[in-house]
């Protein structure tokens, strides 16, 4: 596979994941709390990425070819070898909080920028992350493509995404319970 597939596939994946979390939290005008702290948050991805790459040039990226097959290794291979690629992704995530009460005027505190939300959000894209250049690694090995950077970046941003619609399914299931729950209490049963 060359690296305009890998590339194409990472997009299509991304491309799939924000059309199913534009489905679990339609958008009442303008983007949801998730979108924006997606959007903000590659845009921090890519900013520390480019920082990342510069120190290390593409032998980051290569190392990350060669790396572990677990997902704790993956993920702890991934904060040492691009610390700033993570550090954008969380901090322009963490910019969602003061940003949506002025996006959304209707923006409370139930489903919207909350920083413990966003805290555990954050650390499922970063899990994602990891799992998706697992993912990607197990692909190219199969392809015969091991140590092609872009079949990583493909899923890295592939795993973000799906990272961030596990984190808004988890979120909205414990809050459908809760909400079950109160409404049993209330009818006394």
């Amino acid at each position: 596979m060359t690296s305009a597939a890998w590339s194409a596939l990472g997009f299509a994946l991304v491309l799939a994941g924000l059309l199913v979390l534009a489905r679990l939290r339609p958008g009442r005008g303008g983007l949801t709390s998730p979108q924006w702290m997606l959007l903000l948050g590659a845009v921090g991805m890519l900013a520390g990425l480019a920082v990342d790459a510069r120190v290390g040039g593409l032998d980051t990226l290569a190392s990350l070819c060669a790396g572990p097959r677990d997902l704790a290794g993956m993920v702890a291979l991934h904060l040492s070898q691009l610390p700033l690629a993570h550090i954008g992704m969380v901090g322009g995530g963490l910019v969602v909080v003061p940003l949506m009460p002025r996006l959304k005027r209707g923006c409370r505190r139930q489903l919207c920028a909350q920083l413990g939300q966003n805290l555990v959000c954050s650390g499922w894209m970063v899990a994602g992350m990891g799992a998706g250049s697992l993912l990607f690694l197990e692909l190219a090995g199969w392809a015969g493509a091991v140590g092609d950077p872009a079949a990583v970046l493909a899923g890295m941003f592939a795993g973000m995404v799906w990272g961030m619609v596990a984190s808004v399914t988890l979120v909205q299931a414990l809050l459908r319970l809760s909400l079950g729950a109160r409404s049993n209490a209330g009818r006394g049963t």
